[in-house]
């Protein structure tokens, strides 16, 4: 008993933090799964994840209407378009800014022109993403006939 106790220091340094207890970890981390997506369909359930209570919503209306229009379940994380998200350069460097439990990260490439600004925020699992998606349009409803 008396050995585990010495070894538990070590044990305790040798444990890495999560990638998403990091604004930059968390973009890091999500880049990474929607790239991975692309072989392994369960990459995306991962990124969706990743992503903050708006985008989750965003995602779960788009995915309800989709479910609605085609006659079958579409499950949420199946919004995340294969190769809408990613890659569009490489980064050279990333910044971030921290404002209490929100961060921007800036990620730029080798060209001036290589720049992407993720919004991110913190929540108890962790730093999350809140990526700028496009507002979901109210659709009019149909009068019922008379």
């Amino acid at each position: 008993m008396r050995r585990l106790f010495l070894f538990a220091p070590l044990l305790l340094a040798c444990t890495r933090a999560p990638p998403d207890s990091s604004p930059e970890g968390a973009v890091r981390a999500w880049l990474d799964r929607m790239e991975a997506s692309t072989e392994d369909p369960r990459a995306t359930k991962d990124a969706f994840a990743l992503l903050g209570p708006a985008a989750r919503a965003n995602l779960e209306e788009r995915a309800k209407r989709t479910s609605l229009l085609i006659g079958r379940r579409v499950d949420p994380w199946e919004m995340l378009a294969e190769g809408r998200f990613g890659l569009h350069f490489r980064p050279k460097t990333i910044k971030t800014s921290i404002v209490g439990d929100r961060a921007t990260v800036e990620v730029l490439g080798h060209d001036p022109l290589e720049r992407a600004s993720v919004r991110c925020l913190h929540e108890p699992k962790g730093w999350r993403l809140e990526l700028d998606l496009p507002e979901m349009v109210v659709l009019p409803k149909r009068e019922s006939p008379p």
